[in-house]
């Protein structure tokens, strides 16, 4: 089955956000492939920022 309305988010922790995803070669990778980011922190079980 198939539901091509839904948007698919790839979770990240905070902190690789913060680090990895800050490098240029990622960014560029993020930019390219048009990933969709959610960024989490695990420790408060909480969403911190949604990245279109």
């Amino acid at each position: 089955m198939t539901e091509p309305d839904r948007t698919i988010y790839l979770a990240v922790p905070f902190e690789t956000f913060t680090t990895f995803f800050q490098q240029r070669f990622v960014q560029e990778a993020v930019k390219t492939y048009q990933l969709k980011l959610v960024v989490y922190n695990p420790d408060k079980e909480e969403i911190v920022e949604w990245k279109e």
